[in-house]
């Protein structure tokens, strides 16, 4: 571990900041000295400015926890801020950071960076997805403030005119922001002729179906748009309403799709795939949705992963789902082969990341597998229609056979028309 191998080099107090220590403070506090609960600017601030001053951390400072030798000192968390424009941007200093190579370590350079740059110009989502850790910190900060800030237009051209400058091989932007359309109209209109004066990039953007409006889309593409990703997470309306707390109809999401292809727009839907509470007949429903969503589009698929603190989780550990680890094993956040999900086949092993699995989805393995397919953007819809039409052991067989000839046929393809 990091922390362990800094400890025994340096005699030097260790914090923790990130989602992970806002829902696992305690176990965090098993390494660290002090951990940051909440929004970290103006508290770590405050303990550098009280180290600076005493030699010694101020154990009261808020949002702050501290590992003593009495005990954990557990803080209040202070109000959220709602000027996010104080802030100043990331810091790129070419000169005084570093990079760790094979060798050693070489100063910080634009070729330590791709043509992207990423940006997220807010905080908080307006969503309480049941399965998201927005949905803990909801609970978190009640009574401290709006959850949702935005960072002014001005603000956000700003930096991004920053980074065309550090960055002159710049060739897109990618916004990152939980729900980037969950601004008024009134602001895409500033930031499109903002944007086309002083930025004029291709842009991707990270947006929900409950947000959408396609005049801020067409506003959007106006100025460079041009590829989006949309969390559809189900077909089924069932399981977006009652497991997700996503209610958003069907026929939204198709007349979503239908908007989007319009504007000649990429778009890569995202699915969940292997939730208990999903059966067969809601992965039908899931497959005949995006057969009805104009082509082209690329689906992208998570296997659901139990974060500690989500309304979903609570009620997976109840139901005999998932079931709490040892107090004493640390909860990891690192995935790695062993836990890694296998998302669009639906098979192989469910993540354990934070907690036991005690279901499998293997009896949704043939239906993940036909859903799948959709992926594949130039296999027939009356194809795919066939196999979800029912399963049995010379459907499966039929199906493994497809996509191994598709998939051979398709490299064979590939390298006539890109010869080595």
């Amino acid at each position: 571990m990091l922390t362990k191998s800094i400890k025994s080099e340096l005699s030097i107090p260790i914090i923790w900041g990130g989602a992970h220590v806002n829902v696992m403070p305690g176990e965090c506090l098993r390494h660290a000295d002090m951990v940051c609960v909440g929004e970290g600017e103006e508290a770590f601030l405050d303990l550098l400015n009280s180290i600076s001053r005493n030699g010694e951390p101020d154990t009261s400072i808020k949002n702050i926890w501290f590992n003593t030798p009495d005990g954990i000192i557990k803080n209040e968390i202070r109000p959220l801020e709602e000027n996010l424009d104080k802030y100043p941007y990331p810091d790129f200093d070419f000169e005084n950071q570093f990079v760790m190579n094979a060798t050693g370590l070489e100063p910080i350079g634009e070729k330590h960076f791709s043509d992207e740059y990423s940006i997220i110009t807010s905080r908080g989502c307006p969503y309480r997805c049941k399965y998201c850790y927005n949905s803990y910190r909801w609970k978190q900060y009640e009574g401290k403030g709006r959850y949702l800030r935005t960072r002014s237009i001005e603000n956000v051209i700003d930096e991004l005119e920053i980074a065309k400058k550090l960055f002159p091989k710049l060739k897109k932007i990618n916004f990152w922001d939980d729900s980037f359309v969950a601004r008024k109209t009134e602001d895409f209109v500033k930031f499109k002729n903002l944007y086309l004066e002083k930025i004029n990039l291709p842009f991707f953007a990270l947006i929900e179906p409950m947000a959408f409006k396609f005049d801020k889309i067409k506003i959007l593409k106006e100025c460079g748009l041009c590829s989006l990703q949309v969390g559809i997470q189900s077909g089924s309306e069932r399981v977006n309403r009652d497991v997700y707390n996503r209610a958003v109809p069907n026929v939204k999401n198709i007349e979503v799709a239908r908007q989007i292809n319009s504007l000649g727009i990429d778009v890569t839907y995202d699915l969940i795939f292997n939730n208990p509470y999903e059966f067969k007949s809601d992965i039908k429903e899931t497959i005949d949705l995006f057969l009805q969503f104009p082509r082209p589009f690329w689906l992208q698929g998570f296997n659901l992963i139990f974060y500690p603190g989500t309304e979903l989780t609570d009620r997976a550990v109840q139901d005999g789902y998932i079931a709490a680890k040892n107090d004493e094993e640390d909860y990891s956040t690192i995935q790695d082969k062993s836990n890694s999900p296998i998302s669009m086949g639906g098979g192989g092993k469910l993540s354990e990341r934070f907690y036991a699995i005690k279901y499998n989805s293997d009896e949704k393995e043939y239906l993940n597998s036909v859903l799948s397919l959709i992926a594949y953007r130039h296999i027939p819809a009356p194809i795919i229609r066939y196999f979800a039409a029912s399963e049995n052991a010379l459907k499966r067989m039929q199906l493994r056979l497809f996509v191994g000839a598709y998939i051979g046929i398709s490299k064979i393809k590939n390298r006539l028309l890109h010869p080595q």
